[in-house]
């Protein structure tokens, strides 16, 4: 490959390691098999490396989900750090809950129930993570269970609206 294929602007951005041939100078990581440009100290990776020669990711190969906040994403991702995570974040406060103090002197905030989605880069499908706040402390569901567990809060919630319970369902106290 000849340098006069390079984009003049792309060389003024290139890092040192770059310009020491080093570090690929397309991609910037270091090239399995290194390949010189021809009239330049610089390095490339072969043709053979292309798929991982990119600006993006290198092991994340299909697009993301549109819901994926992309910016999570990194190459130092181990294998169990690759996955795709919402941007979007369901949040209920819960105020029968005791707070959490926000600092020394600081306000409490009420403790909240949290939502978001998940998938791994090898999974077929997102998984919801419902939980307490910014804990660990929650579970993850299928599509399919948390709409089942939606419309069994939604009905706790309206027998707690009822005045009176249906004459089949109502019980001696």
């Amino acid at each position: 490959m000849s340098i006069s294929n390079f984009p003049p602007a792309k060389i003024a951005t290139l890092s040192e390691a770059q310009k020491a041939g080093t570090t690929c100078a397309r991609c910037g990581r270091v090239p399995l098999s290194p390949q010189s440009l021809d009239g330049a100290d610089l390095v490339v990776c072969a043709d053979e490396h292309a798929r991982v020669c990119t600006d993006s990711v290198f092991w994340l190969t299909p697009p993301c989900p549109w819901w994926c906040g992309s910016r999570w994403h990194s190459d130092h991702d181990r294998g169990s750090d690759r996955h795709h995570m919402s941007e979007w974040t369901g949040n209920v406060p819960l105020v029968l809950e005791d707070g959490n103090e926000m600092g020394s002197g600081l306000s409490y905030q009420p403790e909240y129930a949290t939502v978001h989605l998940v998938q791994g880069v090898r999974e077929t499908e997102p998984r919801i993570w419902c939980g307490k706040g910014e804990t660990n402390q929650g579970w993850y569901m299928t599509p399919a269970e948390t709409r089942e567990l939606a419309a069994t809060l939604s009905s706790a919630a309206d027998m707690t609206e009822r005045q009176a319970a249906p004459l089949a369902a109502a019980k001696a106290c």
